[in-house]
């Protein structure tokens, strides 16, 4: 599968949504903010190990849970 910049991508066996920056070849440059530490990381990962995400699956997941912010709220 080729992929373009600006993709939204996720590893086949499940990972937070990645963004692609740039295709070298059979690898793939992905940038993605870690939630847990607060800041952007980067990676490249082969080509084989990712697929494109499918974006109204993973909003649906979004609106389906309460945010923290809500949750205090309660």
């Amino acid at each position: 599968m080729a992929f373009n910049a600006g993709d939204i991508v996720q590893l086949k066996s499940g990972s937070p949504a990645l963004t692609v920056v740039e295709v070298i070849g059979a690898d793939v440059k992905l940038v993605w903010y870690a939630d847990e530490v607060g800041e952007f990381r980067s990676e490249t990962l082969p080509e084989a190990a990712l697929e494109i995400l499918d974006l109204t699956d993973f909003e649906d997941e979004e609106e389906d849970g309460e945010t923290e912010a809500e949750a205090d709220e309660d």
